[in-house]
């Protein structure tokens, strides 16, 4: 297993990382939207796509701000666009969980209901490769939404499965999920287990749960960003302190 704790091994000045990770994943037109191009701002950042390229699971914890949502779905775009890539779909899901702020029974299809859930991800993907190509991976189902409450029964092959804000799935759920992966498929899984809205206790999120067990398996990769990893404005940093 791969896993890594994020501490750097020696200073990396941003001059001679970046090449690093652009040499396995090179500025090019794609089959969807404008060319993708990979760009990591600090090693951590490096290590976490490295976990990515090197197993079939990857487990991942970290910050606001870490980059971890950004980086998930830039390299799930940038396998997709490839024209010899072994990946068909990409599955996005995250818990329909809602904060202090209820939205009620939503109205429409289950694509329709889960569309304020995944507002963050088709955010992202619209900086990635712009709105219209989204809407037309979306319309020929090269991306698809998916509830974790629809997974009996279904398993991913050929696919690239997202699954964000993990740490608020609880530990069945996450088992499900994780023994629904088929042959030719890659889970990047990721949350922050500093806000865990779901659960009094850490130990009941799904994500902290595989974390702790999964390390040591074949094909699970686990990584941890460490604090003050923020990529964002600096304050973020500043005011999680005090939060914490």
């Amino acid at each position: 297993m791969a896993k890594s704790n994020g501490k750097r091994n020696g200073s990396t000045s941003m001059i001679e990382l970046l090449p690093k990770i652009n040499s396995t994943s090179t500025e090019y037109d794609g089959k969807y939207g404008k060319r993708i191009k990979i760009k990591c701002h600090n090693e951590h950042q490096k290590n976490f796509i490295r976990i990515i390229d090197e197993n079939e699971i990857t487990l991942c914890n970290g910050m606001a701000g870490a980059g971890k949502s950004y980086l998930s779905l830039l390299k799930a775009l940038d396998y997709i666009q490839k024209y010899d890539n072994p990946y068909k779909r990409l599955f996005i899901m995250t818990p329909a969980v809602e904060l202090e702020e209820k939205l009620g029974s939503l109205p429409g299809s289950l694509l329709e209901k889960l569309h304020p859930f995944l507002f963050s991800s088709y955010y992202l993907i619209d900086k990635i490769i712009g709105k219209e190509a989204r809407e037309k991976m979306v319309a020929n189902q090269t991306i698809q939404p998916m509830a974790l409450s629809f997974l009996t029964g279904v398993n991913i092959d050929d696919g690239i499965l997202i699954f964000e804000e993990a740490q608020n799935s609880s530990v069945k759920q996450m088992k499900r999920l994780l023994t629904r992966i088929g042959y030719g498929a890659k889970f990047i899984i990721s949350g922050d287990l500093q806000q865990v809205d779901r659960f009094r206790n850490i130990e009941d999120s799904g994500l902290h749960y595989a974390m702790e067990k999964l390390g040591g398996i074949k094909g699970v990769g686990i990584y941890d960003f460490p604090p003050n990893s923020s990529v964002r404005n600096p304050i973020i940093n500043r005011i999680i302190e005090k939060y914490d």
